[in-house]
């Protein structure tokens, strides 16, 4: 897949939302054990709106970003109201076993009326530090783009002097700072601005660590890095489609996310419809675990043209138990969320540079059957599973330095437990009854007063009776 492997190491927050600050770091990262030899999940658990969710989405931005996509309408509403910019760096293991490079990608959202998206990326830069039997280097930053800069909007000088070699270089750079300005999208990463940034790279040691870094990024935000956000299970419970998240190692062509319709045959590309036979065929071989006795079927009802006038094909998706086959439309919404992240899940069991970020993971799912999951990913897997979750049997099945606690502090927000090793839920309970953590975990609210709030409310509507 990658001559090296690849790894989210730590996430930085910064006026996201509700998170004024907030730290993440993997578990082999906490550690400085960047072997990459194993599984490694994170958990992130609090009360509602303490910022689990952004997590995800600053993730999802990132991928957008690094795969040269544009930021998605609706980007503006995660910037804190109290601030212009949202900020979020994100770093990645980049090597084999522990010696390699730690590359930082960082980023800054603005608030932007130039833009059809309300906002900008204003900000960019890569920087890196060598990593050798788990120690790093001092931070060196390769290349950093403001877009507040009118003329030199790119530094070292050097790298913006070895892109624009003459004035025609110059303007079609500027015309791509625009573009990635009215677009809300990546200039470094952009298609425009990568034969510039290419070209203009000599052989010296960061300038060929700039090229690995920008060459292995991207292809990995195509390939490897996979985010299933609320609109994924949004989309489920609405009950008319289902996404269906796709992954196939080395091919670049694999459509990462397809959407089947629920209510009457899909019709899609012959290519695409032969990654999802593959795909079917890898989720029956876990599946029928998972769910004793069921698997899935394609019914074919014969070719049909795209509406973009491609060759295509009309088919249709049934749940089967026994000698019973129903519609997939008919099944839970736990076991089709369940079968829209199986295929992506698969590869993050098998491989280590599949990074899996998905909110709510519990959203329906049998909370018994979560706690297995998560354990044999973590036992047995290879690649990276960050997941959100209101459940709390996984504290009771995986490793406790792979569960982080949002707080109830916006400038500290996430934050392991101290203390005991013993069960990791009674501690988290324990910790939000009577304290003894860094930082609150949840802003308690006396019962008797929720009582008495439901009382005031029901009189105030009207629909308070006396009980005799």
């Amino acid at each position: 897949m990658y001559e090296n492997n690849v790894r989210l190491v730590r996430i930085e927050l910064c006026d996201y939302k509700n998170v004024a600050h907030g730290i993440l770091e993997m578990p082999c990262a906490a550690s400085r054990d960047f072997s990459c030899d194993r599984a490694e999940i994170l958990g992130i658990y609090g009360q509602n709106g303490s910022g689990k969710t952004a997590v995800i989405e600053a993730l999802s931005l990132a991928k957008d970003l690094l795969s040269a996509s544009p930021l998605p309408h609706g980007t503006a509403d995660g910037i804190a109201q109290t601030a212009k910019a949202s900020s979020c760096a994100l770093s990645f293991f980049i090597g084999d076993e522990n010696e390699g490079i730690l590359a930082e990608y960082a980023f800054t959202v603005s608030r932007s009326e130039a833009s059809a998206r309300g906002v900008c990326v204003s900000e960019e830069k890569i920087a890196y530090r060598t990593v050798s039997t788990g120690k790093a280097s001092p931070q060196k930053t390769l290349l950093h783009y403001k877009a507040e800069e009118k003329s030199r909007f790119l530094t070292p000088k050097y790298r913006y002097a070895a892109m624009a070699k003459n004035e025609e270089d110059a303007v079609e750079l500027a015309v791509a700072k625009k573009l990635s300005l009215r677009n809300a999208a990546s200039f470094i990463f952009s298609e425009d601005v990568r034969p510039f940034l290419l070209r203009g790279l000599t052989d010296s040691p960061d300038d060929l660590t700039l090229k690995r870094i920008v060459q292995t990024l991207s292809h990995y935000a195509r390939q490897g890095f996979f985010v299933v956000d609320s609109n994924h299970s949004g989309t489920i419970s609405i009950g008319a489609v289902m996404p269906l998240a796709l992954h196939f190692d080395g091919d670049e062509e694999t459509p990462e996310q397809t959407l089947l319709s629920l209510t009457e045959p899909s019709v899609q590309t012959v290519s695409t419809y032969e990654f999802i036979k593959k795909s079917v065929s890898a989720i029956n071989h876990v599946l029928g675990v998972l769910i004793p006795g069921m698997s899935l079927f394609i019914k074919e009802y014969g070719g049909q043209t795209t509406e973009d006038g491609r060759e295509g094909m009309r088919f249709e998706i049934l749940s089967v138990r026994g000698d019973t086959k129903i519609p997939l439309k008919c099944e839970s919404e736990g076991i089709k969320k369940l079968i829209s992240v199986l295929s992506i899940l698969i590869a993050m069991y098998n491989h280590p540079s599949v990074l899996v970020a998905v909110d709510e993971f519990d959203a329906g799912v049998y909370e018994y059957l979560l706690g297995e999951i998560l354990g044999i990913l973590e036992e047995n897997g290879r690649g990276q599973l960050l997941f959100t979750s209101h459940n709390l049997r996984p504290l009771e099945m995986i490793d406790r330095r792979d569960i982080i606690f949002t707080t109830t502090n916006p400038d500290n927000r996430y934050i392991r437990l101290s203390g005991s090793k013993g069960n990791l839920r009674d501690q988290y309970i324990r910790s939000i009854h009577v304290g003894g953590q860094k930082e609150e975990l949840y802003g308690y609210s006396n019962p008797l007063e929720i009582a008495r709030a439901f009382r005031l409310a029901g009189k105030e509507a009207g629909d308070r009776k006396e009980r005799k």
